[in-house]
């Protein structure tokens, strides 16, 4: 049988984490028509998480499929790859991490978008966060680097340069990826225990080149998805190290969304990159230096700021993402 439709779940230890999502998807709504698969990518756990997923799949809905492949590199762009080579589906490939919860109408409202726009390589959803304890007052200030992003209830596409949607609970077509995305990159993601640094932001890089080619990429509101953060993720150590890796992803980025034939004069841009970036790193300092200490969202701010700038000089090589 067919695939229309692959929900690729990158996971890594999270046999705790894992049963939420996948009951979730077990209470999808509306699928009748829609020949579907969950395709869980197992990212060198060593936890009990296979044995979560074959256990799921021993009493998985009849409509759908569940699978889990195995991806040893250590990095969530080599898992985002593996989901790719390994979805079923030819056409539409949706991508959640072990923390994403989606609405119950998630697989329904993306592949029924994707049917309507053809020409849509890549389209995000909404993305809430679902928090266990109110969250700092800062948090709307810095929720970007948590990728938690509510672009409104109308669908648009993403025209302005640079902007596009986050990861968590978005799609992507297969023939886009082929075409567009190259198979070497620069960002690699990061795992749980921050070995993999540079950087959080591979998910924007991918989606940035889908924009710079002839696809487009668009916001489809009625994809709605959970973002789950526990309060370790608003410790002043994890997002001073966030906000480090997402600055230090600027420059690949920067490179993603040139024009394929601008890309050989990066080079020449680069010098012009620095001073913007010094220029701006250096105002925000003078006017927020007496609260760095204090204000949390000013240090992470300051901090991604920073990097952004060292990012032009310590942006990582081209690596193979695929064997």
């Amino acid at each position: 049988m067919s695939i229309d439709f692959t929900v690729a779940i990158r996971t890594y230890n999270a046999e705790k984490r894992l049963p939420e999502v996948l009951d979730r998807l077990l209470a999808q709504v509306d699928t009748e028509g829609i020949r579907w698969e969950v395709l869980v990518v197992d990212n060198n756990s060593t936890d009990q998480t296979a044995a979560v997923v074959a256990e799921y799949a021993q009493q998985w809905r009849s409509d759908s499929q569940l699978r889990c492949v195995s991806e040893p590199k250590q990095g969530s762009a080599f898992a985002r790859d593996r989901a790719m080579q390994d979805a079923a589906s030819e056409s539409l490939v949706g991508f959640l991490d072990d923390d994403n919860f989606p609405a119950e109408n998630w697989v329904a409202e993306a592949y029924r978008f994707g049917l309507a726009h053809p020409q849509a390589g890549a389209y995000g959803s909404n993305i809430y966060a679902k928090l266990d304890a109110p969250p700092p007052p800062e948090f709307h200030q810095i929720k970007f680097l948590l990728a938690v992003e509510e672009r409104g209830a109308v669908p648009f596409r993403y025209t302005t340069r640079g902007m596009a949607p986050n990861g968590p609970g978005c799609v992507i077509r297969k023939q886009a990826w082929q075409e567009a995305v190259p198979k070497n990159r620069r960002l690699k993601g990061r795992d749980e225990t921050w070995k993999v640094m540079i950087a959080n932001a591979e998910d924007i890089e991918i989606m940035l080149y889908i924009q710079s080619s002839q696809w487009e990429v668009w916001h489809n509101p009625g994809m709605e998805v959970w973002h789950h953060l526990p309060p370790k993720r608003f410790e002043r150590s994890y997002l001073l190290r966030l906000a480090q890796s997402g600055g230090l992803a600027a420059h690949s980025c920067r490179y993603a969304k040139l024009q394929p034939w601008q890309r050989p004069l990066m080079p020449l841009f680069t010098p012009l990159y620095v001073l913007l970036s010094g220029w701006r790193v250096g105002v925000y300092y003078l006017q927020n230096r007496h609260d760095l200490a204090t204000d949390l969202a000013k240090a992470c701010l300051f901090q991604y700021q920073w990097n952004v700038l060292l990012s032009s000089f310590q942006t990582p090589r081209v690596s193979a993402s695929k064997d």
